[in-house]
């Protein structure tokens, strides 16, 4: 390989290092209406097993929008649905277990999972305590989703990918836990634990 070509290709790296590196400079008008990106959201829950270790799951398909003003990040409103029946533990029979019975999950007769959020408390410049219903099984109770924000701006790969060019994005992390009891899923405790422990990692597209 030619010199020439070791020292471009050197600096499309640090370019990209630099992109990802940069910090948070959020205006106003980074701020608007966004949905989350599925390929770059995940829900993940788990829960002790037998006392031994923490198992864990995850949805597939989750659906979500986002009203946000980094100016005024109190105000923020957001919806999400996550589809029952996409739940994923790595065992399919267990799967089916936790979807398709009334014993867990019940896919046919409540097919989604919803998160409405009723207030925002702001923690710290980055940080924010969500509160908002959580639906499961069509019972409904209060929650309280510990969030970081982590990015707001135009997306990291808008300088060297052209399908991400005037693309606005937002980044988040959030964390909660819950008794499942409280939404009448009881089977299996204590064996299986009552606490269930939920972590949220989203990326998310503004509307335009």
């Amino acid at each position: 390989m030619r010199a020439g070509s070791i020292s471009q290709g050197f600096a499309a790296v640090v370019l990209m290092l630099a992109i990802l590196a940069a910090p948070i400079c959020a205006t106003a008008g980074d701020g608007g209406v966004f949905i989350l990106d599925k390929e770059h959201t995940s829900v993940r829950f788990s829960y002790e097993h037998l006392g031994m270790s923490w198992q864990s799951g995850s949805f597939r398909d989750v659906i979500g929008r986002l009203a946000f003003d980094p100016e005024r990040p109190e105000m923020s409103e957001l919806n999400v649905t996550i589809k029952v029946a996409t739940v994923t533990t790595g065992v399919p029979a267990y799967d089916r277990v936790l979807s398709a019975t009334n014993d867990y999950l019940d896919a046919a007769a409540y097919p989604d999972i919803t998160f409405t959020s009723t207030a925002v408390s702001v923690t710290s410049a980055k940080t924010a305590n969500v509160t908002g219903d959580l639906t499961i099984n069509g019972v409904s109770r209060p929650v309280t989703l510990a969030v970081v924000w982590n990015f707001l701006g135009e997306h990291p790969l808008a300088k060297v990918n052209p399908l991400y060019q005037g693309v606005n994005a937002a980044g988040f992390s959030a964390r909660t836990q819950i008794l499942r009891s409280e939404w009448g899923i009881s089977r299996g405790i204590p064996l299986l634990s009552d606490e269930i422990r939920i972590s949220i990692e989203a990326e998310l597209h503004r509307l335009n």
